[in-house]
This record gives C-alpha cells, structure tokens and sequence, in this order.
C-alpha cells in the first residue's frame, strides 16, 4: 500500500493558524484592557477546545 503525500501546506496549515491565535491572545492579555482582556480570552480558548475535541475523537488506525 502507498503512502498518501501532503504538501508543507496542509502538514503545517493548522499548527501555525493555532500558534497565531495563541500569540494574539498573549499579545492582548498583556498589552490591552477591557475589551482586549475579551479577545485574549477567546484567541487562548479555541486552541484548547480544538485539543479538546480533537483529543474525544476515535483514533485513525491506518488499514482499518
């Protein structure tokens, strides 16, 4: 059986979309106020809820 090839795009497209909206919400927890402490909230609770369902999910077993 072949192994299926993936670009450096799709290899690398969601850690570095996850890496960017955690350094928003750093940035914004540590420079802003008020409306800024709302941002840094939701761009530090998406990565941990795309772990979280990513995480519930059945592994993938190749072959099966």
């Amino acid at each position: 059986m072949k192994r299926e090839r993936h670009t450096m795009d799709e290899i690398f497209r969601w850690p570095l979309l996850l890496g960017g909206l955690i350094l928003v919400g750093l940035a914004s927890a540590l420079f802003g106020d008020d409306g800024w402490d709302a941002l840094s909230w939701a761009t530090l609770a998406i990565p941990l809820a795309v772990l979280g369902w990513k995480a519930s999910r059945q592994p993938h077993l190749p072959g099966s």
